[in-house]
């Protein structure tokens, strides 16, 4: 194995183990409570949920308020030409 993919790997096992490490301090820190899992993001009628908790002003949270500036493309009404 390459000295480019040994790194990769250590990189990537090393994220892998701090996210897992962070679940499991969050986890802990709720009181066990498995709410803390559950997040829903609906932009549509700006519906943010957080640990089963709802926030009043999404729009304000960093990289959520990215994602409403985004918009959405509607494709229904998409039909092709005839010739």
């Amino acid at each position: 194995m390459t000295s480019a993919k040994k790194i990769y790997l250590a990189v990537a096992g090393g994220l892998v183990a701090a996210g897992i490490v962070l679940a499991g301090i969050g986890f802990a820190l709720s009181g066990f409570d498995s709410t803390v899992f559950t997040t829903q993001i609906d932009m549509r009628d700006d519906t943010v949920i957080l640990g089963g908790v709802e926030v009043d002003d999404p729009v304000g949270l960093p990289f959520i308020g990215q994602l409403a500036k985004l918009g959405e493309i509607d494709t229904t009404g998409v039909v092709a030409h005839e010739c």
